[in-house]
C-alpha cells in the first residue's frame, strides 16, 4: 500500500468512527455561567505546573514527579490542538482564573465518550468538579452520545460522590486495573450513565 492509500486509509477509518457521533473538528468552550471549560492556551502553563505538585493530584492521575516547567509547557502545547481521539479543557471562572483540567474522550464503541478531570488544590470544595461533570454529559449527549463513562479509584471518595451526584450508576470494580505512583496499584471503580436514565 502507498503512502498516500494508508493517510487516506486512517482518515477513512476516523470518519466512520466519527459517524456514530458528531465529534467537533476544534476544541469546544462550554459554559454554565459559573465556570468555563475552554482549550488550553500557553498561559495556563504555569498554573497546570502548580495543580501538578499537589500530593492528592499525583495520587490519583498518572503525572509524573516531579513535574516540572517544561512538562507543563509540552502538555499544554500538545493538548491546546489535539482533538481526537479526544480532548483537553482547562476549567476556569468568570475572570478566567485556572481551576483545574477536564477531558472528553471517544471511546472504540459506538457513540460512548468519557470524562475525567483534575480539580486544582485551591479550587476543591466549591462544586467545580461537578459542574465540570454535567457540562461534559450534555455536550455527550448533544453531540449524539448514548453513554458516557466516568472511572475513578476506589480509594477517591471525593470523585465517587460526584459520579453519583451526576446520576451515573456504579457498574463494578475492576481490580488492580490501574497503576498509581511507587508502582501501587489501584481498583478502579467503573460508573456509566446512559442517555435513557432518569435525570440524565
Amino acid at each position: 500500500m502507498s503512502f498516500s492509500g494508508s493517510v487516506r486509509t486512517l482518515i477513512e477509518g476516523a470518519r466512520t468512527k466519527l459517524e456514530h457521533m458528531d465529534w467537533p473538528r476544534h476544541i469546544p468552550t462550554l459554559t454554565d455561567r459559573v465556570i468555563t471549560l475552554r482549550p488550553l492556551t500557553s498561559g495556563d502553563a504555569p498554573s497546570v505546573q502548580a495543580a501538578s505538585q499537589d500530593p492528592l493530584t499525583a495520587e490519583f492521575t498518572v503525572v509524573p514527579s516531579p513535574y516540572t516547567a517544561a512538562d507543563a509547557r509540552d502538555f499544554v502545547d500538545s493538548r491546546s490542538v489535539r482533538v481526537w481521539p479526544g480532548f483537553d479543557l482547562a476549567i476556569v471562572d468568570d475572570t478566567n482564573s485556572f481551576l483545574g483540567l477536564c477531558g472528553l474522550r471517544a471511546e472504540d464503541d459506538d457513540a460512548i465518550t468519557a470524562i475525567g478531570y483534575a480539580v486544582a488544590p485551591w479550587a476543591r470544595g466549591r462544586g467545580i468538579a461537578t459542574r465540570t461533570t454535567r457540562l461534559l454529559i450534555e455536550y455527550s449527549w448533544q453531540i449524539g452520545a448514548v453513554r458516557v463513562g466516568l472511572d475513578a479509584y476506589a480509594e477517591n471518595a471525593a470523585s465517587r460522590a460526584v459520579a453519583r451526584k451526576c446520576g451515573f450508576i456504579e457498574e463494578g470494580i475492576l481490580r488492580s486495573a490501574a497503576q498509581g505512583k511507587n508502582g501501587r496499584r489501584h481498583d478502579l471503580v467503573m460508573h456509566g450513565l446512559l442517555r435513557t436514565d432518569p435525570g440524565a
